[in-house]
């Protein structure tokens, strides 16, 4: 089994897996401005960058939950085509 941190393997930018949730991070990036844009633009007061903040992070980890269950079929498979060989 090869090494895992973050449920991507070792090195991290050479897995497929964490790429895939880059892009699906920076499609919630280009959701997040286009609703920025759409409510009047940008907010600079402390309600407003903490909001921002928070919705940040609530993307981050959305896109961490999409990538789990990738994660554990890929798990699955490898786990398979190993006990054939």
């Amino acid at each position: 089994m090869k090494k895992t941190k973050f449920l991507f393997d070792v090195p991290v930018i050479k897995d497929w897996l964490f790429w895939v949730f880059i892009v699906i991070s920076i499609s919630g990036i280009f959701s997040a401005l286009q609703n920025v844009a759409n409510s009047g633009g940008l907010s600079t007061s402390p309600g407003g960058v903490s909001s921002g903040l928070i919705d940040g992070a609530f993307r981050v980890f959305t896109a961490w939950v999409w990538i789990v269950p990738i994660y554990f079929i890929r798990k699955f498979i490898r786990k398979r085509k190993n006990t054939q060989n």
